[in-house]
């Protein structure tokens, strides 16, 4: 004998969204449940031109009352509960059909496919079909769950994946009143007491992301994260950590919380892709490649994960094609920089990108009463050294202490180099490992003059005893140099 369902839902004034939720249901429900919440629109007119059955909620700011009125005047078999934004299609609809009269679950996920101007911007595994229990019931004033109680009652194991899917329009401009909606879900998550905030950290950051508080949204999101959490909404928390600090531009803050959020779920594909797009700000392009292939790689079957639609909103064999022109060949621990920066330059940001594809660090020394913005260098990987000196050679010195590579490149914060240099400059190091020091070619864009300097030196045993500048550039001026055509351009 087949099932029977209802469609429960919960409206306020959504005539412009209800005909087409509404007209996709009309044919699957045995039943549809309308709770108005206070519409003075024609929404409860429209319901009813559809045969469903009204109820009336005096809205109390909280949406787990408002769901639960809506199931306790549903009276078939199984229950899907939808948004007035949301429709399923005819040929999803006959798959959720046919898994309610299969199944031995007590409910299972659909994944909620999310719309924005005719683009699919990414999908979300959500728990929306089960049996009709009069114990099963939504807690929670906002992002109102039912998971936890079906989990109580009948335990873990009795909700399972389906593939079935939602299509949501709610985040469409064209479709919803964003603003009045994110300030409607900030006030009621921002009104709970202290005591009833944790389940609702995760989603209060998604509140202040879709404003662009990124700074708000970060904070938040770490106090909903918890890394032994088996909650549902995990594996979504750590990909929205993660797009925030690349919003924030904290690009390796970014990668090294996409290392410990891969130890946890190791095949969740957009993890690889976000962590992809980190390093190509940063320049690193072998670890952009390696990224982006491991996204290829993950196991596409893993329903339970979200899924941004990268493959949709990038063109990734053009992207791969970049990264791969951006790769160079270099031996690990290879080559360092040392840059000493006295005071704010903003232009060293283009001096890291143009050595983080063969530098394995970047050590930037300054004073530490100096103005330089020290979260804007960590972001591209730089490690900062602060001293007690502004001399320009007791810090180089104090830099050359701190150097792990095999090799040091000496570079100013206003001067770059080049893709074709650094390939140069690595097979050089590569192919002549016994160089001791080597001098490079400064091209100054201001004056166009070429100066060949000093740039390149070993990191061997007598550099590291060597305790004052004035000894070491005594060293270097009575050691042979060996000159290489690789230019650094000086701006």
């Amino acid at each position: 004998m087949e099932k029977t369902l209802s469609v429960c839902m919960i409206v306020k004034n959504e005539e412009k969204n209800l005909p087409r939720c509404l007209e996709s249901i009309k044919n699957l429900a045995d039943e549809i449940i309308v709770i108005d919440t206070g519409s003075d629109d024609n929404s409860v007119e429209i319901a009813k031109s559809y045969g469903a059955k009204i109820g009336y909620f005096k809205w109390n700011n909280n949406f787990s009352d408002a769901r639960n009125a809506s199931l306790e005047m549903a009276t078939k078999d199984w229950i899907l509960f939808l948004d007035a934004d949301e429709e399923i299609s005819k040929e999803e609809g006959i798959r959720l059909k046919n898994t309610i009269n299969t199944t031995h679950l007590e409910a299972f996920h659909c994944r909620l496919v999310n719309i924005i101007q005719n683009t699919n911007i990414g999908d979300a595994i959500v728990l929306r079909a089960f049996k009709n229990n009069p114990k099963y019931r939504f807690r929670g004033k906002m992002h109102e769950q039912i998971i936890f109680s079906i989990q109580e009652i009948s335990g873990q194991h009795s909700i399972g994946l389906s593939d079935i899917k939602i299509t949501h329009y709610g985040y469409d401009p064209e479709v919803a009143d964003m603003d009045a909606k994110q300030k409607r879900n900030l006030e009621l998550l921002e009104s709970y007491d202290e005591k009833d905030k944790d389940g609702y950290y995760y989603s209060l950051g998604n509140e202040y992301s879709r404003i662009n508080n990124h700074n708000k949204a970060l904070k938040t999101y770490y106090k909903a994260y918890n890394p032994n959490c088996k909650n549902s909404y995990m594996p979504y928390l750590c990909v929205n950590i993660s797009k925030t600090l690349f919003g924030c531009k904290r690009y390796y803050d970014e990668v090294n919380a996409i290392c410990e959020f891969e130890k946890i779920y190791p095949d969740l594909r957009d993890l690889y892709f976000l962590k992809a797009l980190a390093y190509i700000e940063c320049c690193k392009f072998t670890e952009a490649k390696e990224s982006i292939m491991n996204y290829f790689h993950c196991d596409l079957e893993e329903l339970v994960y979200p899924n941004n639609n990268f493959d949709s909103l990038y063109n990734i064999a053009e992207l791969l094609t970049k990264v791969k022109r951006g790769c160079i060949p270099h031996d690990k621990n290879l080559l360092s920089a040392l840059i000493i920066v006295p005071n704010q330059i903003d232009f060293v940001v283009n001096t890291f990108k143009s050595l983080n594809e063969i530098c394995d660090e970047i050590i930037v020394v300054t004073p530490k009463s100096s103005n330089v913005n020290r979260e804007m260098i960590r972001n591209y990987g730089a490690k900062i050294i602060e001293t007690d000196t502004s001399d320009i050679g007791e810090n180089f010195m104090i830099g050359c202490k701190n150097i792990s590579s095999k090799f040091t490149l000496f570079i100013k914060p206003n001067e770059v180099l080049p893709t074709d240099s650094q390939k140069q400059l690595a097979s050089t190091l590569m192919a002549n490992p016994n160089i001791n020091f080597l001098n490079l070619i400064t091209v100054n864009t201001k004056d166009n003059s070429n100066l060949s300097e000093f740039r390149v030196f070993k990191n061997n045993d007598e550099i590291k005893n060597i305790k004052y500048f004035n000894t070491f550039t005594t060293y270097v001026e009575n050691s042979p140099r060996q000159q290489a055509p690789i230019k650094i351009i000086s701006y």
